[in-house]
């Protein structure tokens, strides 16, 4: 039986995830979509000034 701290990770989840994918920063059903982001954003983050 699930817990209701289970159902409630998975509710946080679907939220976050539904989140992303809508603003176009997750791309779950596309590796290579979602592996061109997330070395994009690499790049952004180490171009970013160090405070």
């Amino acid at each position: 039986m699930i817990s209701q701290v289970q159902i409630k990770a998975i509710d946080m989840h679907e939220q976050i995830s539904t989140y992303m994918i809508e603003r176009g920063w997750y791309h779950p059903w596309n590796v290579h979509e979602q592996l061109s982001m997330d070395l994009q954003n690499i790049n952004t983050a180490l171009q970013a000034p160090v405070l």
